[in-house]
C-alpha cells in the first residue's frame, strides 16, 4: 500500500466523506431514532427488512417506489440530519488536517450520501467552511446518485475542472472504495473502529488510517 501523505503530496483535491471523516453525524441523535420517525411516515406496514433497520438510508430507498412519498421522506430526512448534526461530535484530528491541506493548496470538497443542507450546516456552525472548497452531497431522493455511485465524485470533479487522476477519496465505508474505485481515483480508508481494517482491506483502497491525523504525519502509522 501507498503512505498516505505521498497520495496527498500527488493531489490536488481530497474528495472527503463527511460522516466518519469529519464528524459522527448520529453521534448525539441515533440513526436508529432517525430511523423510526421515517418509517412513521408511510401509511402502511412495511418489509421487514425496512421495519428492523437501523440505518435511514434504507428506510428513504424504500421509499424511492412510491414517488408522491419518497420527496416528504427525504426532506424530513434532511430536517432530522440538521438536528443530528448540531449534536455530532468532531472527528479529532480533522480540523487539523483541513488546515493543513490549505496550507500546501490542496482542496478539498465534502462528498457525502448525507443531505448538502445538513453538511453546510455542520461545516458552517463548527467554522470550517474557509477550508473546504465546495459541497457534492445528496440534494433528492435519488439514491442511485449516491455512493457506491461516483456521481457524486464526477460532480465534483467537474466543480473543480480536474480529474480523476488529480484526485484522492477519504472514506470510512466499503461504499466509499467502491465509488473511488468507479470514479477511478485514489482512496484512502479511515479504518476508525476495531475490526474495520479488516472489512476494509478486501475492497483494496490505495491506502488505510486509523487516525486523521496521520495525513499530517501527526500520528502513529497504523499497521
Amino acid at each position: 500500500m501507498s503512505r498516505p501523505t505521498e497520495i496527498l503530496e500527488r493531489s490536488k483535491v481530497v474528495l472527503l466523506d463527511f460522516d466518519g471523516p469529519v464528524c459522527a453525524v448520529f453521534g448525539g441523535l441515533s440513526d436508529h431514532d432517525v430511523a423510526v420517525e421515517l418509517r412513521a411516515l408511510f401509511p402502511r406496514g412495511l418489509p421487514e427488512r425496512v421495519e428492523d433497520s437501523r440505518d435511514p438510508f434504507d428506510v428513504l430507498e424504500y421509499a424511492t417506489q412510491f414517488p408522491d412519498l419518497a420527496a416528504q421522506v427525504e426532506q424530513r430526512f434532511r430536517e432530522l440530519e440538521v438536528r443530528a448534526v448540531s449534536l455530532a461530535p468532531p472527528t479529532p484530528g480533522t480540523a487539523e488536517v483541513l488546515k493543513s491541506l490549505q496550507d500546501r493548496d490542496v482542496r478539498v470538497v465534502i462528498v457525502s450520501n448525507n443531505s448538502e443542507t445538513a453538511v453546510r450546516a455542520y461545516l458552517h456552525a463548527s467554522r470550517l467552511e474557509s477550508f473546504t472548497n465546495g459541497v457534492s452531497a445528496r440534494v433528492s431522493a435519488e439514491v442511485a446518485q449516491l455512493k457506491p455511485s461516483p456521481f457524486l465524485l464526477h460532480q465534483a470533479m467537474r466543480a473543480q475542472g480536474v480529474e480523476a487522476a488529480d484526485c484522492v477519496m477519504i472514506g470510512d465505508s466499503t461504499t466509499d472504495i467502491e465509488a473511488a474505485h468507479a470514479a477511478g481515483t485514489d482512496v484512502i480508508a479511515y479504518a476508525n473502529k476495531p475490526g474495520k481494517r479488516d472489512r476494509l482491506s478486501p475492497f483494496n483502497p490505495t491506502a488505510i488510517i486509523e487516525h486523521m491525523a496521520e495525513l499530517i504525519g501527526d500520528a502513529p502509522p497504523s499497521h
